[in-house]
Parts: C-alpha cells; sequence; structure tokens
C-alpha cells in the first residue's frame, strides 16, 4: 500500500504555484474528492496517483510517499 508521508506538505507543494485542488485533478484525470482525500491523509493513493503527483511536481517518489507492505492472515476454514 502506498501511503503519503506528509499529506500537509504535498498539499502546499501541490497548490503552492497557484494551482487548485480541483484543476491538479482535472490534470491528473480523478475528481476532486479523490484527490482532496489523499491530500487531507483519509484514503491512500493508488501507483498511478501517486506517479502522476510526482510526475507533475518533478519530485522523486520517495519524497512524498512511501510503500507500506500489507500482510493478509490466511486462517483455515
Amino acid at each position: 500500500m502506498i501511503v503519503v508521508k506528509n499529506p500537509q506538505k504535498l498539499k502546499q507543494d501541490l497548490t503552492s504555484n497557484g494551482n487548485t485542488i480541483t484543476s491538479i485533478a482535472e490534470e491528473l484525470g480523478y475528481s476532486k474528492a479523490y484527490l482532496s482525500s489523499i491530500v487531507t491523509g483519509v484514503r491512500n493513493p493508488n501507483e498511478k496517483v501517486a506517479i502522476g503527483i510526482c510526475e507533475l511536481l518533478k519530485k522523486q517518489f520517495e519524497e512524498y510517499f512511501f510503500i507500506q507492505s500489507v500482510h493478509k492472515k490466511i486462517t483455515k476454514k
């Protein structure tokens, strides 16, 4: 799972050039609600969104995101 390291910094960097979350969401091809939930830390981005954000900001993935290992518990029936 991809997790945002610092949602506040991500939002600040995305909107620093006078852009809005709405305009960025449109540019990336996602809804404003989805992007807003990512930059507020409510949801985790999928890989396409994370890469799109990094390309848009011309930054490395590690600056904004990290990959958290998710282990599923297998139960016997």
